[in-house]
C-alpha cells in the first residue's frame, strides 16, 4: 500500500483518511442488502457489541512531573571562598599525585578579584602533600584563571570558562615534563552551593585525552 500511496500522492491520503469514515457510516446506517429488522434501533439500555474494526481511543489524565530545575550558582570567587574537604581517585602522573584526600582552602585577597589557594592532605600510600596557587576572576568575560604548583612541583596555568552556571571547563597550558608534552583538561561540575566535582583528563604529546581521575568536594 505504501508504494501506491507514493505514486498517487494526495489522492491516496484522502482515500486513507475517508475510508474509516465511510466504514463507520456504513455500519451505522446498514449496508445495502441488510434486512430492515437488523437495521432497527436497539432497545434502550441494550449495549451494542464492540466492533473490532473500529479503533478505540483511551485517554488517561496522567499527572505532569516536570524535571527538577538544574542548580544555578552565582559565578564568581564568592562561591569558592572558604574550606572544602575533598577525595580524589585516579592514577599518578608527572603533574599530579595519585589517590588523595584533604582540604582545599580559598581565601579572597581583600575586595579584589584574586584569591589564594592552599591544598593540604595525604596521598594514599605516599604520605602528606601540599599544593598552592593563585586564582583570578574576570567577571565580564566569565573567565577563571588558576596558577598552581602541584605536589609533584609542576607549575600549571589553567584558563577556565565559567559561562555556564552549572560547570567550568579548564584547559591548561602545555607543560614539558620528563621529555614529554603534557596538557591537562579539567571539568568542574557545580552540583550545589556546598558541593562540586572535578574530572581530570590528560593528553601526552598532543595525543587523545584520557581519564586521569575524579574528585568530590564538600564545603565545610
Amino acid at each position: 500500500m505504501n508504494r501506491f500511496c507514493r505514486a498517487l500522492g494526495s489522492v491516496c491520503l484522502v482515500a486513507v483518511m475517508t475510508a474509516p469514515v465511510a466504514l463507520i457510516a456504513q455500519q451505522t446506517a446498514g449496508a445495502p442488502g441488510t434486512p430492515a429488522a437488523e437495521r432497527q434501533p436497539r432497545p434502550q439500555g441494550e449495549r451494542r457489541p464492540t466492533d473490532p474494526k473500529v479503533p478505540t481511543t483511551v485517554t488517561t489524565n496522567l499527572p505532569d512531573h516536570p524535571s527538577p530545575p538544574q542548580p544555578q550558582q552565582q559565578a564568581g570567587l564568592d562561591y569558592f571562598a572558604g574550606s572544602w574537604t575533598f577525595s580524589w581517585v585516579g592514577r599518578e602522573s608527572p603533574i599530579t599525585a595519585g589517590p588523595r584526600s584533604g582540604t582545599a582552602t580559598y581565601a579572597r585577597i581583600g575586595q579584589s578579584n584574586f584569591m589564594t589557594l592552599v591544598v593540604e592532605g595525604k596521598v594514599e600510600g605516599a604520605g602528606l602533600f601540599k599544593e598552592s596557587g593563585v586564582v583570578a576572576w574576570e567577571p565580564e568575560k566569565k573567565v577563571l584563571v588558576v596558577h598552581e604548583k602541584t605536589a609533584t612541583n609542576a607549575e600549571m596555568l589553567s584558563i577556565g570558562d565559567w559561562s555556564s552556571p552549572i560547570g567550568i571547563r579548564f584547559d591548561s597550558q602545555p607543560l614539558r615534563v620528563q621529555g614529554k608534552t603534557l596538557t591537562l583538561r579539567r571539568s568542574f561540575a557545580i552540583v550545589s552551593a556546598t558541593s562540586f566535582t572535578v574530572t581530570d583528563e590528560l593528553s601526552t604529546d598532543d595525543g587523545a585525552f584520557v581519564r586521569l581521575g575524579r574528585g568530590s568536594y564538600t564545603k565545610k
